[in-house]
This record gives structure tokens, sequence and C-alpha cells, in this order.
């Protein structure tokens, strides 16, 4: 098992990230003085230099003042004006959203994201790959807390496909777990090596935290909660699945199609149960699955 005191101390900056991310989801607005402190040790300890920190200061400002504008009720002004402010509004949130792609793809510069494992594999047939503790892909759910305030919150339930109870959902998610698992094994992109590596505690935190988190907010949270409203569940749902999917583009069309399938998963949760953290939940258990069981992250050819 590898040792946390090997990365003294410059894991000490993640430390205070995921900290702040867990905090969020409890005191949202607390979690934002969290950040500025995490900011400062993560300037100290280098995980972020002063050309990230004049980058994305002035994000988070943008992203705090593009909610200002966007609850703007127009009372005392003309009719001009607050459509004026509306299409400020709507250019500065393209901006912010923009800027979590750039942050997701590591395109911003002033980053020092910290390698903690090099060429591993979860076995003999796997693909060796790369650990790193992102400090920009997580700022991503911060930038949006600015910018929707209530992200975190629950919201209304909405059911489709006839799914009526918490057991049925379960039950469905554990076939589609299945099938996703078994479609990946025939398309040749992973293979069935049941195997726990030493380093899976360090994964998994990295996984959950720094990862799952940040691509829910964004995918699930902001996406397909804007889309449901903008058209309707179903179409809300598959364009943000068929997002999700392209997002992972770097692993072929083969991968693009599971992981749409994954995705769709992923908000069919969400929809039903109005609550963030299950998706988040259920994209963990799905990439954990993937690590002790197949060949991580995919297999050798």
């Amino acid at each position: 098992m590898l040792p946390i005191s090997d990365f003294f101390p410059q894991v000490l900056p993640f430390l205070c990230l995921a900290i702040s991310i867990i905090t969020a989801f409890i005191k949202p607005k607390l979690s934002l003085y969290l950040l500025a402190g995490t900011l400062v040790v993560g300037f100290v300890f280098n995980a972020i230099d002063v050309v990230g920190l004049v980058i994305v200061i002035p994000l988070f400002i943008l992203s705090f003042y593009a909610q200002k504008l966007s609850n703007f009720t127009g009372e005392g002004n003309t009719h001009s004006n607050t459509t004026v402010k509306s299409y400020v509004s709507y250019g500065m949130t393209g901006l912010v959203i923009i800027a979590c792609l750039a942050l997701a793809v590591h395109l911003l510069p002033g980053f020092n994201n910290l390698q903690v494992l090099s060429d591993v594999s979860t076995n003999e047939l796997s693909v060796p790959f790369n650990l790193f503790l992102n400090f920009d892909k997580p700022l991503i759910i911060f930038m949006l807390l600015l910018l929707i305030p209530s992200l975190l919150k629950p919201n209304k339930p909405i059911s489709l496909f006839n799914i009526e109870s918490t057991s049925t959902l379960i039950l469905l998610t554990f076939l589609a777990f299945v099938f996703i698992f078994y479609l990946a094994t025939t398309l040749s992109l992973i293979s069935y090596v049941p195997n726990v590596p030493n380093w899976w505690w360090l994964f998994a935190l990295n996984n959950l935290l720094l990862t799952c988190i940040a691509e829910e907010v964004f995918f699930r949270g902001v996406l397909q909660h804007k889309l449901v409203k903008l058209t309707n569940p179903i179409l809300g749902l598959v364009i943000t699945s068929s997002l999700f999917g392209l997002a992972h583009f770097s692993g072929g069309i083969g991968y693009i199609f599971v992981a749409i399938l994954a995705g769709f998963i992923y908000g069919l949760v969400y929809l039903k149960t109005g609550k963030l953290w299950m998706a988040i939940l259920t994209h963990f258990c799905l990439n954990m699955i993937h690590l002790f069981l197949f060949t991580y992250p995919l297999a050798k050819h």
C-alpha cells in the first residue's frame, strides 16, 4: 500500500480542495471561503502559480456577477435596459461554461497537477496509465456553484419509463451496469480480469472527489438540468448523455458509445431521485467496478 506521507507536503492543496468540495454539499457558502484558503495553500505549495490565479480569480468573479445579472428583475429600469443586461448575462455565462470546459481538459495554464502514480497497471492485460491529482478540473464545481447557488440542492424528482420505486431504479441500474460491461467486453475495450491493486484507495479518493463530482456537477447538475427545462426530460437526458459520451472521444468510437450509455444511467438516476449526489455515487460505483473486475482503463491489443 502506498503511504500518503510519500506525497507530503505537495498533497496538502489537494487535501484542502477535497475538504472544500465535501463542505460544498453541506454548507455551500462556507465552502467558498474554504476555497479561498485552498487557493492560498495551492499557491504556497505550487499546485497553482501566479498565472493560474490571474486566470481563475477573474473567472470566479465573472461567475458571481453572471449570477447576479441573471436574477435581475428589471424593476425601475426600461425594457431595453433589461434586455441588454440579459444578453450580457448570457454572454458572461457562456464564458464561464467555456472556462469550465477548458479546465476539464487542462487547457488553462498555471496549474501543476500532482502525479501520484506512473505507468501502473491493474493487471498484465491492462494498458498502463498515470494518475494525477488535478487541481484545475475540480475548480469547475465552485465556478458553477457561484453561477448557480442552488446547484447542489435537491430537485423535484421526475419519473420516466414507469420507474416508480427506488428498488426498481436500483434493479434497472444493476442491469444497465451488467449490459455496459458486457458491451465493453464484446467491443474488446476491456477484459474481465478481477484484481485489487494496492493503490486502489488513492484511485478511489481521486476518482470520487476530484473527478466524478466535477463531471456530474457539469453534465447532470448544469447541462441536463437546463436542457430538461428548455425541452423535456427525455430529450434533455439524451442530449446530455450524448455530450458526455463525446467528451470521452479519446477512447475511440466504441468507448464513446459505452460512455453515452453510462451517462444515460447517471442522468436517469438524477431525474428519478432529484439528487445530484446519487448520480455521483452511481458514476463512482461503475468506475470502481471497472477498476476491480476489468482491465483499467482499457485492454491491451
